[in-house]
Formats: C-alpha cells, structure tokens, sequence
C-alpha cells in the first residue's frame, strides 16, 4: 500500500525512537512533500488529491466510533477476543479502518516523527488530508458515529444494574437518558450553543459515572461493571472531541488526537492492559479486606504480643493433628488423586479448627497484614509519618516473630507427647526407621527444600486473594440480606436469629474460604503436579517441624549428634523464612499497586526500615518498653 510505503520512506532513517538524527532527517522529507504539494505542478496536485481521496475511501464512522475503544460491550467477551487475536492470524486490514490506521500510524518510529514534528508543519499536513469535498463526505459520517457511541453509552448508564449503583437511580432524571437527545440536537445544527449544551450533558454523565466507584465498597467489586463504566467514559470523552471537530477543529490538534487514538488503539490488544486496569478495584478491595483483618495480627504492645504468643501456641496444638492425619494418609498407599484429597480435607480441616478456635498459625498472617501495613501509606510527607510507619512495620514483624515461635514451641513437644503416648500403648514408634530417615532428609537444607518452600509460600499469599475474593462475593451477591430474610431461616430461627445467622457468615466467610482454600492448595496441587511428571511437595514450617519431631522420637537421641537431623533443622530456619518471606512480599507487592503507592514513598519507608534496623535491632523482635497502643499517634494518621 502506497501508504505505508511513504511513511516508511520518511522514517527510513530513524533507527530508534529517540534518534534525533533521523528524526530530524524525517522532518526534512517531510518538509519536502509539503512544498511539493503547495506547488500548482502536476506532481503537487497529485499528492493533495491522493491523500483527499484516501480519507474519502476510509470508513470514518467506524474509525470514529471504535478508534481506541474496547469493541465488546462485556469483560468476558472482550477478554476472549484479545486471546484468540494473540495467536490467530490477523485478518485483512482493508476492511477494518481503525486497525489499519494503528497499523499504518503505530509503528514506534512513525510516532516518534509525528509526535515531534513542528506544530506549523504538522498543522499543514493535516490540512492536506481535507479539502472541499472531503468535508462534506466527512461530516455526515462523524454525525453517525456519535449517534452510534451515545446510544451504546445510554445503553450502559440506563442498565438496571449500572444505575442502582448510582448516586441518581432514576432513569428519568438520569442524564444518560438525555444524552442521545442532545447528541442529536448537535447534530442538526453543529453550533458552539449547542455544542456547550452537549458538553454539560457529557459533564454530568462524567460525574455520576464517576459515582459507580464509591458503591464498590458497599456493593462488592464487579469486574465486569468496572470494564463497562470505563468503556462508556471512553465513549463520553469520544463524543466531546467529535463534537469539536464538527463545529471547527484546528488540522493540529485533530492530528494529536488521532496519535492520542492510535495509542489507545495499540494498548487495547494487549491481554495484561485489559487484566490488570479492570482488576485494580477488585484487588483493591482485596487489599483492603485483608488490611482489615491483619490489624487483628500486629502486636504493639507486649500485652498484645504475649497473647499473640498465646493464641499462636494454640494454633501450634491443633496443627499437630494435621501432622498425624498427613502421616496417616500417606501411610494408606491410596491412589494419587484420592491421596490429594484427603490430604486437602486434612489441611482444611485443620486450618478451619483453628480459626473457629481463634488461634492462628504464622504462616498465613503475612498475606493480611502486609495489605495492613500499605493501607497507612499515605500521606509521608506529614511529619512523623514516615517514622509513625516505621514502628508500624516493626511491630508487624515482631508479630510474625512471636506466631512463628508460638506455633513451633507448641507443634513439636505436641508431636512428641503424642508419639510417646502412641509408644506406650503400642510398644512401637509412629514412624519405621526408613520413613523417620526420609523424612530428615526430605528437610535437609541441601535439598530442594528451598524450592518448595517459596511454592508454600505463594499458596499462602493466594490463601490471602481468595480471601478477599470471598468476601467481595459476598458482598456482590447480596448474600447477607439473603441469609437474613431466608424463609426457611426466619421460621427456625427467628427474625433476630436469621440476622444472627448472616453477620456469622458475613464475619467470617473470608476466613473460611482463606483456609478451605489454602487446604486444597497445600493437599491437591502436589497431586496435579505429580500427575504431569513434575514432583512438586509443599514445605510449611508448622507441619514440617512436627513431622521432623516425630521422626526425631523415632530415631531417638543418638539422632541429635547427626548431620542429617542439623541439616533438617536448619532447613526448617530456611523453610520458615520463605514461607513468611515469598507471601509476605507477593502481599506487599500486590497491596501497593492496588492503592497506587509511588516510588518515592516505597523509598521513603525502605529507607526509614533501614535505619530502624541497624539502629534499634530489638524492635524488630520484642516489644519496647514504652510501646502502649498503636505506634502511630494521631496527628500522624
């Protein structure tokens, strides 16, 4: 095509897009077609009518109307075609404008050049592609297409489950539902009166879009809503600049436009574009839901940090079953997938007792309470901020000190009583000596120990996702008024008791389906690994201690003055590291892209972290004597 054929030529020399070399020399040829088509020679009037003629033949209404807009109306589906468009061939561009114009313009070196070239002669060069009849041919096509955008954008604003989310619920009232009417009053007559009346209209459809967001808190995050009120915004901010253009828009900026459209155009085929803007409120939420239920895990004062020791040692008594059933299950020798089963209901089980018991096991704290740490990372130019968030994020780490500890003093003399008790009443030891021996050795440092411990640990960061994703079901669903107003419960139960029944589940839902789901990851994944040839086991520091306790009973104390017992020992140091570490991070990771944490404020904190560190170690362990309440005063918060 002759098209990409010169702005290839005018590129030629620009090898990157910050050459300033070729970019000048692209301005150069540039500069050159201008003054050839300004001249009255036939080769002039030849490139004046070739570019007339191609904005003639371009579908205008369809570039206008889907140029840097998601094409379908749903998450889903929008979803579905970007992935099959990454691996299927593309079709031909001739029939499809918008693509052909990102096509032709969206090459990193042809926008370098147009981007960068002189506003006088970009000016020129837009005015060539319209002339007398091209304007006329123009016209009505861009009226179509903003008839076309306002009513898929009416459509949206006035859907039932868009606008009880709204501040203004009523559809007649709703300024969506004008919109198309003054899209076609504009229309009639494109003039500035009715332009400004159009512009007020789009105003307050911008503002009660806007609306939809603050109901996310109270209405759960639906990610499918998320993509379609941001499609519509698009949409809204597509018929301003429409209008613009029929009522006069300078050559100039209608070419910065069209660059702004190629670029929005370019970034709607990529999968993790569209993934990671419509999942940022879900994750958010998620964020906030686990900040809210790490507050209950960080321990300020040594009050709060002897009963976190206290309710960690509860939950390292009960983890001792765990252990038990897990050595049990795999002593059965059942088949792979029945094995991975058990072993999911074992873990689940467990974790759930624990919860119900109010305990707590180390483990899974750090996918909650790093969300808790970044939700007071606002606001660090404000004195004593950035030092107030420095206790915080040692009293968080010293918390995670005292679970981790709490669990381990309680798991292993646990696993040994009861190996003892198992000894008395059987004369023998829970374990054969070949499988204690295996066991030492599948805990050695040396091992891949390592690996399957920063496995765990991410299975316990997405323990922690599907936390939230719960509760925000739960809310979405409406399922506490659901619960509530049951028929079936009001009558059993009682009104009092059916609303007794639902804040139950509404408090914890999040939790059940944290450990149900940690459960099934920790039990049946290593299954699904093995099924595919690859050996992957998980290496949580709780179970793995207990089990390294019992084989240790069944080896005897001769065992202790051994390399393979150190070795484990020192695995379960590592083993514990990463799995607070891995989820820890992934927490922190995710918690600040969901709240927009900048750059410099993660090095004002990092920072802050160092110097607490290297100056007063102990924080990071014990609690200080003077610590009463949360270390973040008021006038910091």
């Amino acid at each position: 095509m002759w098209v990409r054929e010169a702005l290839l030529w005018i590129g030629q020399d620009i090898s990157h897009p910050g050459d300033d070399a070729g970019i000048a020399r692209a301005h150069a040829r540039v500069r050159f077609l201008l003054q050839l088509a300004a001249r009255g020679t036939t080769a002039g009037q030849t490139v004046g009518r070739l570019l007339a003629q191609l904005l003639e033949e371009v579908d205008l209404e369809q570039l206008a109307t889907d140029a840097g807009i998601p094409r379908r109306s749903g998450f889903v589906k929008e979803l579905y075609e970007r992935i099959l468009a990454a691996f299927l061939p593309r079709p031909d561009y001739r029939h499809d404008p918008t693509a052909l114009g990102a096509s032709l313009l969206g090459h990193p070196h042809t926008m370098a050049w147009i981007d960068l070239l002189p506003g006088e002669q970009a000016g020129q060069l837009a005015q060539l592609f319209v002339d007398e009849g091209s304007r006329e041919h123009v016209r009505p096509q861009l009226a179509s297409a903003m008839l076309t955008v306002a009513s898929e954008a009416q459509a949206v604003g006035l859907a039932q489950e868009v606008r009880r989310r709204f501040s203004n619920q009523s559809a007649i009232t709703s300024p969506f539902g004008q919109l198309v009417g003054a899209v076609e009053a504009f229309v009639a007559a494109p003039d500035a009166e009715r332009q400004s009346a159009l512009n007020g209209t789009i105003d307050d459809c911008q503002k009660l879009l806007a609306t939809l967001e603050a109901h996310f808190d109270e209405a759960g995050v639906s990610v499918d809503l998320v993509y379609r009120s941001e499609r519509t915004r698009a949409q809204l901010q597509k018929l301003r600049i429409v209008a613009q253009w029929l009522v006069g828009e300078e050559p100039l900026h209608v070419l910065r436009q069209v660059m702004n459209a190629v670029r929005s155009e370019l970034g709607l085929r990529g999968i993790r574009a569209l993934v990671s803007e419509n999942m940022r409120l879900l994750s958010r939420r998620i964020a906030e839901r686990n900040a809210e239920t790490g507050e209950h895990y960080i321990a300020t004062t040594r009050a709060q940090y002897r009963t976190m020791l206290g309710i960690s040692v509860g939950g390292g008594a009960l983890m001792t079953l765990a252990v038990y059933l897990k050595f049990g299950i795999t002593a059965a020798h059942l088949p792979l997938l029945w094995e991975g089963v058990l072993a999911s209901v074992n873990y689940a089980g467990v974790f759930v007792l624990v919860a119900l018991a109010h305990f707590t096991v180390a483990t899974k704290q750090p996918a909650v309470t790093a969300p808790a740490l970044v939700a007071k990372m606002r606001d660090l130019h404000r004195p004593g901020r950035v030092e107030a968030l420095v206790g915080e994020a040692a009293a968080l780490v010293r918390s995670q000190v005292a679970s981790v500890l709490g669990n381990l003093v309680a798991v292993a003399p646990c696993a040994l009583g009861i190996a003892a008790l198992w000894w008395f009443a059987t004369g023998q030891a829970p374990l054969s000596e070949e499988k204690a021996r295996y066991v030492l050795h599948s805990q050695s440092v040396l091992g891949p120990s390592f690996l399957f411990a920063t496995y765990t640990g991410v299975l316990l960061w997405l323990s922690g996702l599907f936390s939230g994703w719960a509760d925000n079901a739960f809310t979405l669903r409406r399922l506490h008024e659901a619960i509530a107003t049951n028929r079936r419960l009001v009558r059993r139960l009682g009104a009092e008791g059916a609303r007794a029944r639902a804040d139950w589940w509404k408090e914890n839902v999040a939790g059940l389906a944290g450990n149900i789901g940690l459960g099934v990851l920790l039990g049946l994944t290593p299954a699904l690994f093995l099924f595919a040839g690859v050996p992957m086991e998980v290496r949580h520091v709780t179970l793995s201690t207990g089990q390294v306790a019992v084989a240790g009973f069944t080896l005897g104390t001769g065992i202790l003055t051994t390399a393979p017992f150190w070795l484990a020992f020192a695995g379960l140091a590592l083993i514990g590291a990463l799995n607070v570490g891995v989820s820890f991070a992934l927490a922190l990771r995710l918690a600040m892209r969901a709240v927009d944490i900048s750059a410099a404020d993660r090095r004002l904190v990092y920072q802050g972290i160092r110097h607490r560190l290297f100056s007063r170690p102990l924080d990071f362990i014990w609690p200080p004597r003077d610590a009463a309440g949360s270390p973040m005063p008021e006038e910091a918060r």
